[in-house]
């Protein structure tokens, strides 16, 4: 979800996971724009028409143990629509895996997921309300994959300018509407989202996610930022799962060779095509 993160990233995550955004100057927007408007803003990126990425997912427990997977993953917008794919390639026991997304852009419609697993033989779909479980076994989750709806959330300014990493930032925090907040818990697992968003490119780089189940806080960064043929791209990205300010598990997503607006067909993003494999 990740635009609370913005967890746009990288195929849904490749939009919840990438965290794209459209660079504008911001000097005199600080002062104007309410926090929805900046809100707004994250959400309408420039992330070009399609990108594909290799990928290495990095899990580490308590104890800091690891467990390195390596994906690719591939996106394309329609519209306003997005369709994203998931592969994993390595290591053996998660080979072949599968994961599509369809984030539409109407939100009275439902997001479409679905989950192949090769020794189950048949992609699983994914439900609104197991959209806010772990995404094999990572600290992100399926709903951090694609889009918040932000006309679900209330938005305010906790501060108007913080520095991170040297760059300015508005911190800003979302909360369910009051006749959504059910719907948005169920489907999330978030009470209360904080983002800090850089005033130079609208690019979240920092989120604090206060979870439900377990009364748990996530923590989100973005960073190794750069431009990549002209678009804002975080190269790491990482999540931290905490409880009673002790760390539980954390997630590390590193994405190497980016790509934009290089033709990739439509039958990527089909059920078929996750049963046939990369």
């Amino acid at each position: 979800m990740l635009h609370c993160l913005q967890i746009k990233s990288l195929s849904g995550w490749f939009v919840i996971l990438m965290i794209l955004v459209l660079v504008a100057p911001s000097s005199v927007l600080s002062q104007e724009m309410t926090a929805l408007e900046v809100m707004t803003r994250v959400d309408n990126f420039d992330d070009g028409e399609t990108s594909s990425s290799e990928m290495t997912m990095i899990l580490i427990d308590r104890r800091g143990n690891q467990r390195v997977r390596q994906m690719k993953g591939f996106r394309k917008d329609y519209g306003k629509d997005t369709k994203s794919m998931n592969f994993f390639l390595s290591p053996a026991d998660v080979r072949n895996v599968a994961f599509l997304s369809y984030d539409w852009d109407d939100e009275d419609k439902e997001d479409d997921s679905w989950l192949y697993l090769p020794a189950i033989g048949k992609p699983k779909r994914i439900s609104a309300g197991n959209q806010k479980d772990s995404f094999m076994g990572s600290d992100f989750t399926y709903a951090d994959m694609n889009d918040l709806e932000i006309k679900e959330w209330d938005y305010k300014f906790l501060k108007q300018s913080e520095m991170v990493d040297g760059m300015d930032c508005w911190v800003i925090e979302g909360v369910p509407k009051k006749e959504k907040r059910k719907k948005v818990i169920n489907e999330t697992g978030y009470l209360k989202v904080v983002s800090w968003i850089r005033k130079d490119n609208f690019f979240v780089v920092k989120g604090k996610m206060y979870v439900k189940k377990g009364k748990k806080i996530k923590y989100f960064t973005a960073t190794d930022l750069e431009q990549i043929q002209g678009i804002w791209t975080a190269k790491k990205l990482t999540m931290i799962t905490t409880k009673r300010k002790r760390k539980e598990h954390s997630t590390v997503l590193l994405f190497d060779k980016v790509v934009y607006n290089k033709g990739v067909e439509d039958e990527m993003f089909t059920v078929q095509r996750m049963e046939r494999g990369l």
